[in-house]
């Protein structure tokens, strides 16, 4: 089952007080993950998760990518073990294991980061960060094919009705422009050209942080595509530009370890 789960926790809200945070927003990214784990705070696991999704995401890949994801789960573990109702750690969690889904191609673990998403929305149906990522597992989900769609319940429609719910909530997160424009630019001819105005308007937003940057970097590619409305070279551009792009190669490395719901529930 091959799933290309999102990043839209990258944009989601954190305490500017937290330890390691001014290293996340300059982009120190490993020492954002030290300094945040260190302080043992459940906003602090939360970045400490958040900046080894970026690392094992956009910095790494191989078997490094592995480790860093594997890391990036075990802080939101212990963060929800803290505060199991600290946002950003649940959609991370969630969306961590989404890759984590990606790599061994385990319907399970797409089920399982559906049914935490699912939740996190139930009880936070107006925060923009859940709702994205709600949509961003449809969209990828529904990517993957008619049986994945079909089996798992995910539909495009679905998505674009999560994405368009997140930007009404939030018009200015880049983590929810760069999934929403990447959703499109998959799509037929007309959702295309949706794509290339989207993306348009997601390049005015001023980045507030170094991940922000970077998936702005990533989105500016998909440019030339969408202007030349080559539906071939925009779907490469999504996949070549994508989060841990080639973590699906390294199937051999020990699954994460599936934890309840009901271990990080209150």
């Amino acid at each position: 089952m091959k799933t290309l789960l999102v990043l839209t926790m990258l944009a989601g809200w954190q305490p500017l007080d937290t330890p390691g945070w001014l290293d996340f927003v300059e982009g120190s990214f490993n020492e954002a993950r030290e300094r945040a784990a260190a302080s043992n705070t459940a906003d602090g696991l939360a970045l400490a998760c958040r900046s080894g999704l970026v690392i094992g995401g956009f910095k790494e890949h191989g078997s490094k990518s592995v480790t860093s994801l594997h890391r990036a789960l075990d802080d939101c573990e212990k963060a929800l073990a803290l505060d199991p109702n600290n946002v950003v750690a649940g959609v991370s969690y969630a969306i961590g294991i989404g890759y984590e889904a990606k790599r061994i191609r385990k319907a399970s673990y797409v089920k399982a980061s559906k049914e935490r998403l699912e939740a996190l929305v139930a009880r936070l149906p107006d925060d923009p960060l859940a709702v994205a990522a709600m949509g961003g597992w449809h969209s990828a989900v529904s990517n993957a094919g008619f049986l994945a769609r079909l089996a798992l319940g995910a539909s495009r429609k679905e998505a674009q009705k999560y994405f368009e719910r997140a930007i009404a909530l939030d018009d200015q997160s880049v983590g929810t422009r760069f999934e929403y424009v990447r959703f499109l630019a998959r799509g037929d001819k007309e959702e295309r050209a949706l794509a290339r105005k989207e993306l348009s308007v997601a390049l005015t937003i001023r980045p507030k942080d170094a991940a922000e940057e970077i998936m702005l970097k990533r989105l500016a590619a998909l440019m030339e595509p969408l202007e030349s409305d080559d539906k071939k070279a925009a779907k490469n551009t999504v996949i070549e530009t994508s989060a841990f792009d080639d973590i699906a190669e390294w199937d051999e490395i020990e699954p994460y370890p599936l934890k309840p719901l009901k271990n990080h529930s209150s």
